[in-house]
């Protein structure tokens, strides 16, 4: 298997008043082309922050990270940009779809950015809708949407772009029983079917038992195959 993601000696604090908060500390891991990697941990142990880091969302104070042999942690504002719209989808605990906007058009958006043709857009949106499920979801907006439709539909927006990543951040952590297990199921059908490379901040056992490898982070680093979640 080939290494997709490579990080390396990853250092990240915040500042708290006069304190400094060490949240990552010379934390390293590798992903190889074609992996779903569950990350657990307890709250507040720097699962999201890893995640941002690897998404180009936010910048390490220290250390590599390597998407395909690119360094990204060097890129200026306007390379990670363009490395977010093309390389990444992202799926968030709470899908932060634009309420004003119907299914279709939330999943069209990150391809308008593009300024891609229209009718194109359209076509490419609707048939991720209809593969989440919600092909008589179309026109309908947020507020008329259940909550695991609504997270569906963050789904099909973070797949419009073709990324080879799909980060996840607690992506069924605001589902209940039921939603939360077509949530997981669904990841892992468009993990496969979408050819992605995966990585998924979760505190749902379930998820990341379908997981190939599991990875809980403690103290600022990352310790395989631990099984108990917090």
């Amino acid at each position: 298997m080939s290494e997709f993601l490579k990080v390396k000696g990853l250092y990240k604090s915040y500042r708290s008043g006069s304190e400094k908060l060490d949240i990552l500390a010379n934390l390293s891991v590798e992903v190889g082309t074609g992996q779903i990697v569950a990350i657990t941990g307890a709250s507040g142990s720097g699962k999201s922050t890893l995640l941002h880091l690897i998404g180009g969302m936010e910048r390490s104070d220290a250390g590599s990270i390597l998407v395909e042999g690119v360094e990204i942690t060097g890129l200026a504002v306007h390379q990670l940009a363009h490395f977010r719209n093309r390389k990444v989808g992202f799926v968030f605990q709470f899908h932060h779809l634009l309420p004003e906007f119907t299914s279709l058009e939330n999943v069209m958006f990150p391809l308008l950015l593009r300024h891609l043709p229209y009718r194109e857009v359209a076509t490419k949106a609707r048939d991720l809708l209809e593969e989440v499920g919600l092909k008589n979801r179309l026109n309908h907006k947020p507020g008329e949407l259940s909550g695991g439709e609504q997270q569906r539909v963050a789904v099909a927006r973070a797949l419009i772009g073709r990324p080879e990543l799909l980060l996840g951040d607690e992506p069924t952590g605001n589902l209940d029983e039921h939603n939360s297990a077509l949530i997981s199921s669904l990841l892992m059908e468009v993990h496969r079917r979408h050819k992605l490379t995966s990585v998924i901040v979760t505190h749902n056992s379930r998820l990341a038992g379908l997981c190939d490898v599991q990875k809980c982070l403690s103290s600022g680093k990352l310790v395989e195959n631990k099984k108990t979640l917090s």
